[in-house]
C-alpha cells in the first residue's frame, strides 16, 4: 500500500496536497515528522537502532521514536500511533509534551534522497523507570533499543563520526546553537544532575 504524506511549505504551512512517500524524497519535498523522547523517572532516555535495510541511517542509533504524519492526521495521532507501531507502548496524546518545531534539510545516498522535514518534537516523561523487556519492537523498522543517560546520549549526539543519526544540519555551527539542544536543556531542567554537562 501507497503511504502519502501531506505535503508543506518551507515555512509549514499546509502545500495543499499529498504525494506518495517515494517521491516526497525524491523530489526533496517538505513534510511535516514528529520525533518522539522518552525519559524514564530515573532520568534514563530511551534510543532505538534503525534496521539495517533503512532508506535513510540504516542501523544508527537514533530518537527514541520517529515517523512521517501521514496525509489526513495531525502531529499528535502520529505520535501515539508510532510509538504503538515501533515500541509497543501505548500512550495517549496527554502524554505528549511538544518541546519545539523546527527545519531540517538532508541530502543522502549520494543525493538521490532528499528530506526536508519540519519535526515536531515532542517529550514524554515517565512516572516510573522503563523496563526494555517490555518493549515489543517493529523489526522492519528498529533492529535494538537501549537506555541512556543524557550525557551519554549527548556525547552521542554531538561526536564525530558519530554511530547516531543526525539530528540537525551540519553547518558548523556549535550544537548549541541549534534548535536540539533545546532537548538538553528541558532534560537537564526536570533531571538537575552534574553529570549533565552539555
Amino acid at each position: 500500500m501507497v503511504e502519502y504524506i501531506d505535503v508543506c511549505n518551507e515555512d509549514g504551512t499546509p502545500a495543499g496536497y499529498s504525494a506518495p512517500r517515494s517521491e516526497i524524497h525524491e523530489k526533496g519535498l517538505w513534510h511535516r515528522v514528529v520525533h518522539i523522547w522518552i525519559v524514564d523517572s530515573n532520568g534514563m532516555v530511551l534510543i532505538q537502532k534503525r534496521a539495517a535495510h533503512k532508506e535513510s541511517n540504516p542501523s544508527m542509533w537514533d530518537i527514541s521514536c520517529a515517523g512521517h504524519i501521514e496525509a489526513g492526521m495531525n502531529s499528535k495521532e502520529t505520535a501515539v500511533k508510532e510509538l504503538f507501531e515501533e515500541l509497543g507502548l501505548l500512550y495517549s496524546q496527554n502524554d505528549l509534551e511538544l518541546l519545539f518545531s523546527y527545519k531540517k534539510k538532508s541530502v543522502l545516498n549520494g543525493g538521490i534522497y532528499l528530506d526536508y522535514e519540519i519535526p515536531d518534537v515532542y517529550l514524554i516523561t515517565l512516572a516510573h523507570p522503563l523496563n526494555l523487556n517490555t518493549l515489543n519492537l517493529q523489526t522492519e523498522e528498529v533492529s535494538d533499543a537501549k537506555l541512556v543517560t543524557p550525557f551519554e546520549l549527548y556525547q552521542l549526539v554531538t561526536e564525530k563520526n558519530s554511530t547516531f543519526a543526525p539530528l540537525d544540519e551540519e553547518d558548523g555551527k556549535p550544537f548549541k546553537d541549534h534548535p536540539y539542544y533545546k532537548l538538553f536543556e528541558a532534560l537537564n531542567q526536570k533531571f538537575p544532575s552534574s553529570e549533565n554537562k552539555f
